[in-house]
């Protein structure tokens, strides 16, 4: 799990539709530790990611207005800059061979167990 120490860099960029989740996961990534940052669709995430430093992690929903989980993806991954940054994939919507095209690191359904999703998390970051 993150340190708390607050002497890491790992920012994670969480992508997702619904306020009161969105909310609820980038309080829990800064309390254990993250500096985290949303987005309500992948417009605001892309421009989040051109205009920020580069985060060492985005978790993206699927199903969202104005610009989906996956067309997000198509654009991150033609952006050469923003390519290599690692996404997991945090949905109730499609099941893992549904995501397998998007080149994702994890799957993960919702409901999410936030014990094994900050462990990925954790193991993601640590591979910046």
């Amino acid at each position: 799990m993150a340190s708390s120490n607050g002497g890491h860099r790992h920012q994670i960029l969480v992508v997702e539709d619904d306020e009161r989740l969105l909310a609820a996961m980038v309080s829990l990534l800064k309390l254990v530790g993250y500096t985290a940052l949303g987005a309500p669709n992948g417009y605001v995430a892309l421009e989040r990611l051109r205009s920020e430093q580069a985060p060492c992690l985005i978790l993206l929903d699927l199903m969202m207005p104005e610009m989906d989980g996956w067309q997000f993806r198509k654009r991150q991954l033609a952006d050469p800059k923003l390519a290599a940054v690692p996404v997991i994939v945090c949905s109730a919507h499609g099941a893992s061979e549904e995501v397998a095209p998007l080149r994702v690191q994890h799957y993960v359904e919702k409901p999410l167990d936030v014990r094994a999703l900050l462990h990925l998390i954790a193991t993601c970051c640590a591979h910046e």
